[in-house]
């Protein structure tokens, strides 16, 4: 067995840590990971694993399997002692690839499938994370492959058959010796024809015609096992567990407690192979009952107690209303905060000689840099300095941590970083469903927004911007009249991150639109042939460095826009032709203005990093 079970993945990441206490070079290990959200963050969680263990590694970003061999003679050099391959290398042989020594060992944690199964019942070296699929589903295919390859020939007969054929292959050679000749093209054939033959002839008729039936019966459960085998290869590509959620479980069982950033990237992961619909819907649950329990449990151990002192996590209700929103979610944790009088706290922390959070509330959202007197409270300025600006400030009650909030969400993406109009217009999800590429469909939209409830200019204007009991109607109202519009599921379970007050909060999807922009147009320019590593890199930083991330938003809605212009403009131009079993639509050199700035961007904005 060289697949790992779901409770012991330890055992694979030990043998890693084992390879790299055997030497002292400064990089033992080498990290596969395809280009896309999932496994960013995989490797994100990762990393903070072998940091923690001190084990230098290298990072290879991949798109094709091409890479991975162009790469392979890094694997030459013995000091490399551990392979990981994140996202890929599962659903091939991984020995065609890469070639293997004896002190090498490979960990794949990948979620595509079906499984390569020279990888989890061949080479002990090689090591796949397994979800629960091998284990539990696939105990009739592990037979049927041992028997295939490991079992025995059709043709083989018994011990008393073996040494007659020995005796016989002697008399051959004998004869062979004698005429002088050798056979060089069929020799061997003719030779085991006569064997066969003469077998027959000497052998008991009941005996004869139950070595036949013998033979038949391996035939057919040969047979068998390859059909079996050829099903599973041919079923069709599906998904299973998220990488992300996989090097989390390692992180767990290796007594790493899961912090906040490690269960927000497993989320993050989860939620791309729903948004990119990898996943189905029951899929998708399963994710979200697992995630909760891990996002409560780094929510209660980092929310500070409240004046009364319970803490701000307990007081959330275990059981979430569907249609909750983060806004309403998040007003549970800031109800147990309140703020001081601004002015009399300035004052008596200024007499006390105090230093005091900075916070207010009320300020746009503007650069960091550019706020004196945030700069001024991060330096651990006086509050009588920072309150002389007419900056407010608060207790340290006031907990600006980056929580994780379960709440409800819209199928239209980034809603939270522009206009409800925008959100739904530039939705594919409401595209396909109201036809808005005719005038007809916007028409649809126009008054499905007046049955919300919303007027134009609330409907256009930016979403943060509209008032509390209007976001909270707006979710209730869209499971109510959804199947009106053939948008029943509309709605969904998902998490979003409080990245402090200064910033607007960003959902699980969000994230996952903006590392795929960073990895479609961060690449490093007049570099073809690099793989996508800049916008790989791109999308690594986002999930640490916020300003990294808002560049990924801005280019995630500039997608969105191409991405409905552009099937909008082929609809006009009738580009989309109904064949057969399938409708064909050829990009050529069709262009849309879909950018903010209006720039036009045509089929080289679809060039897919993976």
């Amino acid at each position: 067995m060289v697949y790992i079970p779901a409770s012991r993945y330890e055992e694979a990441y030990q043998k890693i840590l084992a390879g790299a206490h055997q030497t002292n070079h400064t990089t033992t290990l080498l990290v596969f990971a395809s280009i896309d959200a999932d496994s960013i963050c995989g490797l994100r969680i990762l990393t903070s694993l072998l940091k923690r263990d001190s084990i230098g590694h290298k990072v290879i970003p991949v798109t094709n399997y091409q890479d991975i061999q162009a790469a392979s003679a890094q694997v030459e050099n013995r000091q490399i002692k551990s392979l990981v391959f994140l996202n890929c290398g599962g659903q091939v042989d991984i020995q065609d690839l890469v070639q293997l020594r004896d002190d090498l060992v490979v960990m794949i944690v990948d979620s595509h499938r079906p499984f390569n199964l020279y990888n989890i019942y061949w080479n002990e070296q090689v090591l796949c994370l397994d979800d629960g699929d091998v284990e539990s589903k696939m105990g009739e295919l592990q037979q049927a492959f041992e028997d295939v390859e490991f079992g025995s020939d059709v043709n083989e007969d018994s011990d008393n058959e073996d040494n007659e054929d020995k005796e016989e292959e002697d008399d051959d050679e004998d004869d062979e010796e004698q005429t002088g000749t050798k056979r060089q093209n069929g020799g061997e054939d003719s030779i085991q024809t006569r064997k066969k033959r003469r077998r027959a002839a000497d052998m008991d008729p009941d005996e004869f015609i139950q070595m036949q039936r013998r033979r038949a019966r391996k035939r057919d459960e040969r047979a068998q096992n390859q059909s079996l085998i050829q099903a599973y290869y041919t079923q069709g590509s599906y998904h299973g567990q998220s990488c992300a959620i996989s090097t989390l479980v390692l992180c767990e069982q290796l007594g790493l407690p899961p912090t906040p950033d490690h269960v927000w990237w497993a989320t993050i992961g989860a939620t791309s192979q729903y948004v990119l619909q990898h996943i189905d819907a029951d899929g998708y649950a399963v994710v979200v009952t697992k995630m909760r329990d891990l996002v409560r449990r780094v929510s209660s151990a980092t929310t500070r107690p409240a004046a009364n002192g319970s803490t701000a996590a307990s007081k959330s209700n275990g059981h979430l209303d569907v249609l909750r929103t983060d806004s309403e979610q998040a007003s549970v944790y800031s109800s147990q905060m309140p703020l001081d009088s601004q002015l009399e706290n300035s004052a008596d922390s200024a007499t006390n000689g105090k230093n005091i959070d900075v916070f207010n509330p009320y300020l746009e959202i503007i650069d960091e840099i550019d706020d004196e007197g945030y700069a001024a409270g991060l330096n651990g300025s006086s509050v009588a300095s920072v309150a002389s600006m007419g900056r407010l400030t608060s207790t340290r009650l006031i907990d600006q941590q980056m929580e994780i909030i379960e709440c409800g969400e819209l199928k239209f993406p980034l809603l939270r970083h522009w206009s409800l109009s925008e959100a739904m217009r530039f939705s594919p999800y409401v595209a396909t469903r109201l036809a808005t590429w005719s005038s007809k469909g916007r028409a649809r939209l126009d008054l499905l927004l007046a049955k919300l409830g919303l007027s134009k200019a609330e409907a256009q204007a930016p979403f943060l911007h509209l008032a509390p009991d209007l976001k909270q109607q707006l979710y209730r109202k869209m499971a109510d009249i959804g199947a009106d519009y053939d948008m029943s599921d509309s709605t969904y379970r998902g998490f979003v991150r409080n990245y402090g007050w200064r910033k607007s909060n960003i959902s699980a999807s969000d994230m996952v639109l903006a590392l795929l922009a960073l990895l479609l147009h961060g690449r490093e320019p007049h570099k073809t042939s690099d793989v996508a590593r800049g916008g790989f890199y791109a999308a690594y930083d986002a999930l640490a460095q916020y300003e990294t991330l808002h560049k990924g938003i801005s280019g995630a809605l500039d997608l969105q826009r191409i991405v409905v212009g552009q099937g909008v403009a082929m609809l006009e131009r009738q580009a989309v032709k109904t064949l057969r079993a399938f409708r064909l639509a050829m990009l050529g050199d069709l262009e849309v203005s879909g950018t903010a700035d209006g720039n036009n961007s045509g089929p080289a904005a679809f060039s897919s990093p993976f």
